[in-house]
């Protein structure tokens, strides 16, 4: 999960076509500092890796090799900067027409676009995900049969991989709902009990995964902000939380097979509505956040085709642009007053529920800086306001690495540890090892968060389908309520990944049994 959200953006040097001379001098700068940057840290690292493997010798070789990488790279950075400034002056001619003809730089696809929301809307949120790959499957095989050459027909060759999703999608569709309710004789499957099983509407034998998709599915059924008020769907859901708790640590899950409810009586119980949020995002952020790309992966049986993962995500962008530009729009009318208040209140509302105003925060953090960054605000302008972006860009991703590096380090501790005869985890390192777990998942949660409202800001603020006043009262209007929500969550927005690392305390070593079978 951690390498599949940060491969797309660790390309070293950018050679994307620039939108003017002014993008392209900024490119052009920042290839030429990761240039230098990287070729520092080669004739630092290399000499020191050397010196590890092979002494005196290897450190001599290593700093060879760091003086050649380093050079290497900090001309690659100075020829590719170069080249981008280049590129920026070519294209500040066409960019003008463009301008002129009433077309916005579109930053992703780095081209020139007659962009309207409306439009986009109607082409993509009516679209089914087996619709869509059915499409894919006519086009690619009406140019297949057009290839010539063999190395063209070998760029066809997903198309299997793309009829077995859809055949999956069907097969899916005419699944029985989950049993939930449905009491499973334990003695059929050899376990003690069988009730945990029951209410995440799987049977003991189920597969991990089985597992997260049956929690996912009652868990939406039964969440709070479904059934408000309704104190039996509170508590169904507080035990479906708790079953996935158990049967989602093997070890857990190992000893309530054999001891039943007694066997993992000691183990945590945390709140569900907060796992709930932490896992696949809450149902009030919805409108605002869609399904987080986690919960996708999450709920795969297999690998969905990468054209397929695309389009769902461009569909979450689109969904999620259409409900903010509908939430603005009584501020673009005029109501700023009415608008204000209500927002307020909405505000208030989601900073309270759980891990509320941590997501609240990451989501104020994207308004706020895009508005500022089409409006021109703080910083020296949108230039020096592009670079803050670029920089905050990079620290996430650096951290979000970072912790995924200690939580893999720190497991393979303890497995060498467990392998030199020191027995199972305590759970002391079991509950360091989780709150690492938790604080990597919510780093890629941000990434995920961050990059998809950059988007649907974009598709919201350069929306060609209104006037161009009308898109400044947004952007406006997108600042206002980013403030707003930053101002709810202020106070308790660190506190969310803390409060829940916190939660995350020891759980019961397998060995050890109920005392009443002790007895």
């Amino acid at each position: 999960i951690f390498f599949r959200c940060l491969l797309p953006t660790m390309n070293i040097f950018s050679t994307k076509k620039p939108k003017h001379v002014g993008e392209g001098m900024m490119s052009g700068l920042k290839n030429i500092g990761k240039g230098v940057g990287v070729g520092a840290a080669a004739l630092v690292g290399a000499p020191i890796v050397g010196a590890k493997q092979g002494g005196a010798k290897g450190f001599v070789k290593g700093l060879g090799v760091g003086i050649v990488g380093g050079t290497v790279a900090v001309g690659a950075g100075v020829v590719t900067g170069v080249t981008q400034v280049a590129k920026g002056v070519a294209a500040t001619p066409t960019a003008i027409n463009h301008e002129r003809n009433g077309q916005v730089w579109d930053p992703y696809k780095h081209d020139w676009v007659q962009y309207k929301l409306e439009d986009e809307a109607h082409d993509v949120l009516q679209v089914s995900d087996e619709e869509f790959l059915k499409k894919l499957i006519e086009e690619r095989e009406a140019a297949k049969k057009q290839a010539i050459s063999e190395q063209e027909k070998k760029q066809w060759e997903q198309m299997d991989a793309l009829k077995d999703a859809v055949q999956a999608m069907k097969t899916e569709d005419h699944k029985d709902a989950p049993a939930s309710g449905t009491a499973t004789d334990p003695s059929a499957y050899g376990v003690k009990e069988a009730e945990l099983y029951d209410l995440l509407g799987v049977k003991p034998n189920a597969t991990p995964n089985e597992i997260k998709k049956g929690y996912y599915k009652r868990a939406q059924v039964l969440h709070p902000d479904k059934n408000p008020g309704n104190e039996q769907a509170k508590a169904q859901f507080q035990a479906v939380g708790e079953a996935y708790q158990i049967l989602s640590d093997e070890q857990l899950r190992a000893n309530y097979d054999k001891h039943g409810r007694a066997g993992v009586d000691a183990a945590p119980k945390m709140d569900s509505a907060a796992l709930f949020a932490m896992i696949f995002g809450s149902e009030k952020f919805k409108q605002y956040t869609g399904d987080l790309q986690i919960t996708d992966q999450m709920m795969q049986e297999e690998k969905f085709p990468e054209p397929l993962v695309a389009f769902r995500q461009t569909k979450r962008e689109v969904q999620c642009a259409v409900d903010l530009a509908a939430k603005l729009q009584s501020f673009v009318e005029g109501h700023e007053d009415e608008w204000t208040h209500k927002v307020m209140e909405e505000a208030k509302e989601l900073s309270e529920a759980a891990f509320g105003a941590t997501l609240l925060h990451a989501i104020a953090y994207i308004y706020v800086e895009q508005a500022q960054l089409r409006l021109g605000l703080k910083d020296g302008g949108k230039m020096f306001r592009s670079m803050h972006v670029s920089g905050h860009n990079m620290m996430m991703k650096y951290q979000a690495l970072q912790a995924g590096l200690r939580m893999a380090t720190m497991a393979q501790q303890m497995q060498a540890g467990q392998k030199e005869g020191e027995g199972k985890l305590t759970p002391e390192q079991q509950a360091e090892l989780a709150g690492l777990m938790v604080e990597a998942l919510w780093q890629v949660t941000v990434i995920d968060i961050e990059d998809t409202l950059r988007h649907v800001c974009w598709r919201v603020c350069e929306d060609l389908g209104i006037s161009k006043e009308d898109r400044v009262k947004r952007t406006k209007g997108l600042l206002a309520l980013g403030m707003i929500f930053e101002k709810a969550s202020a106070e308790k927005a660190k506190g969310g990944v803390d409060e829940f690392k916190q939660k995350m305390v020891g759980k019961v070593p397998e060995a050890e049994q109920p005392k009443d079978e002790q007895k």
